[in-house]
């Protein structure tokens, strides 16, 4: 028989610091064993859990979390200590940074002056949450789904800040598929840690609220093995090459526990992946860009043109003007559109947010619901590609145009086409109103 609903401190909580769950640099996993420690620390600093607890407890490998305990001691966010009764883990106060103001300050003749200068800044400075010891211990949740929520805490204790867009989250997190995004945070809203809701404003949906809830049922209590014959042939029966043992999920099925194996050359072997949970890549986002930078600005000849007019008028027209030769432009492809703009980033945006009314919002219950979405979805992005492929193959500032497409800008336009792909019923005209607005044409 299951618990009733408790309060999500009710196992205790400690500190979750932003400037650790916003490091690039820092793989998933590492701050999913970070946010671990800081719930254990509680109002302290100090935690001192078993390691056969801690990895059945983020149902991690044994040398994955040897691994990225050992990158957060390298990077002076935990501090361990062996001691008689076991190891006792610090969650550091004081944690290195780099001032990239303070370079800038180098005197240029010091030629032995360092690039960087490493310097240590509080841990709390970037803000901090609260991430409770209920969320660590849940057996139900992937640790990818226990970083998402740290990281939502994280955001959530600062008080005056929203929670970041999607592909900030995805970035900040390494994570690079949306399915794989959605498959961990359905975990969270499924046994209700995180409800989504899709805000209204003036009649139309707008941007999506993420709250962290109070009240959560508790997931059952892990069965204690018991020490017989039996039991322990199981477990060698299950044992993987690793030596981590493989756990029996509600369903029956076996699954193994998250394992980065090195293969032959030093290269990290991925684990399977299953439809419930799907290991994400640990390659850092910046890898592989959705953007570009694509060469230098265009220079006009505006200054050339103006300049040469008013040495003929300065003459009286004596002579008639030469004509400007003007460098023809060359045909743009939708593929080129396409490889610019990030289409295939787009196109998992589309899939994100089907994914999201879908299976959390609820708003795609009906297939035809469903059909209709994913036409629209491709009509707006058919047109994106055709009207930039006829607006910038007639421009001679295709440069300055492709700036404007950079970075979120096209993105966030997108998503505020998502949020009100049901309301369109002209698709041309609509994406023609937005480039308009957006290139400022």
């Amino acid at each position: 028989m299951s618990a009733g609903p408790v309060n999500i401190d009710s196992r205790g909580y400690g500190k979750i610091y932003k400037a650790i769950m916003r490091n690039q640099e820092l793989p998933l996993l590492a701050k999913t064993i970070y946010a671990y420690f800081c719930a254990y620390a509680g109002n302290g600093f100090k935690a001192f859990p078993k390691r056969d607890k801690i990895v059945r407890d983020l149902q991690m490998n044994k040398d994955t979390y040897t691994k990225h305990l050992n990158r957060l001691v390298e990077d002076g966010y935990i501090a361990k200590e062996r001691t008689t009764d076991g190891n006792v883990y610090t969650v550091m106060q004081s944690i290195p940074a780099y001032d990239g103001e303070r370079e800038a300050s180098l005197p240029e003749e010091d030629a032995d002056a360092p690039t960087d200068l490493l310097v240590f800044e509080n841990v709390a400075a970037r803000g901090f949450g609260t991430v409770p010891k209920l969320v660590m211990l849940d057996t139900r949740l992937s640790a990818q789904a226990k970083a998402i929520y740290a990281y939502f805490a994280s955001f959530a204790g600062a008080g005056t800040t929203a929670f970041p867009r999607r592909s900030t989250v995805m970035r900040e997190l390494r994570i690079k598929s949306t399915n794989t995004y959605y498959n961990h945070l359905d975990q969270l809203v499924e046994h209700g840690f995180l409800t989504i809701e899709q805000q209204k404003d003036c009649g139309r949906f707008s941007v999506c609220t993420y709250h962290l809830n109070d009240i959560v049922a508790p997931g059952p209590a892990p069965p204690r093995q018991k020490r017989t014959k039996t039991a322990t042939s199981e477990k060698l029966r299950h044992r993987g090459k690793c030596g981590g043992l493989r756990t029996e999920s509600a369903k029956g099925e076996l699954e193994q526990p998250i394992s980065e194996k090195v293969r032959p050359g030093g290269k990290l072997e991925e684990p399977p992946e299953s439809t419930s949970q799907k290991v994400m890549s640990e390659k850092l986002q910046s890898e592989e860009p959705v953007s570009h930078y694509f060469g230098q600005p265009y220079t006009s000849n505006i200054s050339t043109r103006n300049s040469y007019f008013m040495t003929e008028q300065e003459d009286n027209h004596q002579r008639r003007p030469r004509p400007v030769e003007v460098e023809p432009l060359t045909n743009l492809s939708s593929d080129e559109v396409k490889r610019r703009i990030g289409y295939d980033h787009l196109r998992e945006e589309a899939e994100g947010w089907g994914i999201l009314l879908k299976r959390t919002l609820g708003s795609l219950d009906d297939p035809e619901d469903e059909a209709r979405y994913q036409r629209t979805t491709e009509e707006v992005l058919t047109e994106i590609v055709d009207q930039l492929v006829e607006i910038l193959g007639k421009a001679r500032n295709r440069d300055t145009l492709f700036a404007r497409l950079e970075g979120e800008t096209l993105a966030l336009m997108f998503d505020d086409i998502l949020t009100r792909w049901d309301e369109i019923r002209n698709v041309r005209a609509y994406v023609a109103a937005s480039l308009k607005n957006l290139l400022r044409i």
